[in-house]
């Protein structure tokens, strides 16, 4: 079996020039690219058992925040996940090292350091700015949410995008008895007692600020 890298960035420039690197450069490995979360998770449940790393963008066309991350740690519980951005900020570093990544990259850095960087990932190697602090309240949300299902992830970012529950019920194609069991188990999973606590409390995972 040939391990795999999953690319997963929409920037068309980006995405080729770094799966051309690494096929260049790690000639035993196989490359796939996707420019979506959606399409991302596709390609994880299909080919989950050969997928040895992911380098993900943070900043997808069909998501925010760390939710594209969840979905890949859950479906892919033994590959290594980096995530390659254009933003570079301490907050952003901060919560992907708390979520569990491997390494934190910018696409600031030269052709030659990220593929130099791959080949470290693959060896075990942890690669974030130096003096990366640790953030305890992160690290247990990332805990707490990481037993949410799909649905639940839809749910909750609907709820904190001000929706009601007739209003996911029609999106989501499902009955409001379903989305209040949704909202149960959210509240449950989150420790929270309402929708305003689980939106204050996962705004960090959904990418927006808490009022």
């Amino acid at each position: 079996m040939r391990w795999k890298i999953l690319i997963v960035d929409d920037h068309p420039l980006v995405g080729e020039m770094l799966e051309t690197a690494i096929r260049d450069s790690y000639v035993h490995l196989d490359v796939g690219r996707v420019t979506s979360a959606t399409d991302a998770e596709a390609y994880a449940r299909k080919h989950a058992a050969e997928i040895k790393l992911v380098v993900l963008d943070l900043m997808l066309p069909d998501t925010e925040g760390f939710t594209a991350l969840l979905r890949l740690q859950q479906l892919l519980p033994n590959a290594t996940i980096a995530i390659l951005s254009a933003r570079t900020d301490s907050h952003a570093v901060t919560m992907a090292k708390a979520f569990g990544v491997k390494g934190y990259l910018s696409k600031a850095m030269p052709v030659e350091n990220l593929v130099n960087a791959v080949g470290a990932l693959l060896r075990g190697e942890a690669l974030f700015p130096d003096q990366t602090p640790v953030d305890p309240r992160a690290e247990e949300l990332h805990r707490k949410a990481a037993n949410l299902s799909p649905a639940q992830i839809r749910v909750l970012r609907a709820l904190a995008d001000g929706k009601l529950n007739k209003q996911i019920a029609a999106e989501m194609e499902l009955t409001e008895g379903t989305v209040k069991q949704h909202m149960s188990a959210i509240f449950r999973k989150l420790g929270v007692n309402n929708r305003s606590q689980a939106i204050v409390a996962a705004a960090p995972l959904l990418g927006k600020k808490a009022s």
